[in-house]
C-alpha cells in the first residue's frame, strides 16, 4: 500500500529522513515486483507512482547542502 503523503502535492520532508526514504524506496520496489509477478496491473501501476516520487525527494534531498538546513524535498 503506498504512503498517501508521498502522492500529496504537499508533502514535505527534510534530509534527516533520507534514511526512511531510502527503506521505503526498496519496500516499494518490492511490491511492484510482487505485483508484476501476480499480474496485479494496478497495484504495480500505484506504487510505481509512490516510487517516482521518493526518487525525486531523494535526489532532491542528497543535493541538499550541508549548511543548508531549511531545505525541503517534496513530491511534486
Amino acid at each position: 500500500m503506498p504512503i498517501r503523503g508521498l502522492t500529496c502535492p504537499m508533502f514535505v520532508t527534510t534530509a534527516e529522513f533520507l534514511p526512511q526514504h531510502h527503506a521505503q524506496r526498496q519496500a516499494t520496489l518490492q511490491i511492484i515486483s510482487a505485483a508484476e509477478a501476480t499480474g496485479q496491473a494496478r497495484v504495480a501501476e500505484m506504487n510505481r507512482q509512490v516510487a517516482d516520487n521518493l526518487d525525486k525527494i531523494i535526489a532532491a534531498l542528497d543535493t541538499e547542502k550541508p549548511d543548508d538546513k531549511e531545505t525541503a524535498a517534496d513530491a511534486s
